[in-house]
């Protein structure tokens, strides 16, 4: 059976990571079907001294990430994760007919979703997204494109977050 899209950014994240030295990754295991109430709050736990962070994957085809994409258990686990100190957990977004892919932590997307909005659509500055909205800590993440999926420079992600933070 042919890998579907979603499966394949997801190693491709993976294989990314895995290039960065002194990076821990590891993936949990995707149960889809929430067999005997075993759901996962993320796809990767990411470690580099000192931070530890929490990623679930999306790919969207068009100009939003329904919230409806994110699970309960991704919301209510990444929220939880995101409250200690040195750890930063969110959604690696990839929109395929953008060719971009982009990092939003869950406080972001938390604070859109209690303000009403059921998406987040595509912008180039996620900056004047929100007027009044605090300084989030989102960014680009670089890659070389292959024919589909991109090489991503993890490390200089890790980096900006870091420096972001």
């Amino acid at each position: 059976m042919a890998q579907n899209r979603g499966k394949k950014f997801e190693q491709v994240v993976r294989e990314s990571f895995e290039r960065v030295p002194g990076v821990s990754i590891d993936r949990l295991n995707d149960n889809t079907a929430g067999f005997k109430g075993i759901a996962g709050i993320c796809d990767f736990i990411v470690y580099r001294e000192p931070y530890e962070y929490y990623f679930e994957c999306k790919s969207v085809h068009g100009n939003t990430l329904p919230f409806s994409n994110i699970t309960e258990t991704q919301w209510k686990g990444l929220l939880e994760k995101s409250k200690i100190k040195g750890v930063f957990a969110g959604v690696i977004c990839w929109w395929c007919d953008k060719d971009t892919t982009a990092f939003l932590p869950i406080e972001m997307l938390q604070y859109l979703k209690n303000k009403g909005y059921k998406s987040i659509a595509y912008y180039a500055n996620w900056v004047e997204l929100d007027v009044g909205a605090p300084d989030w800590n989102w960014c680009w993440i670089k890659g070389k494109k292959k024919r589909v999926f991109f090489d991503y420079d993890m490390e200089e992600f890790l980096n900006e977050v870091q420096f972001n933070n």
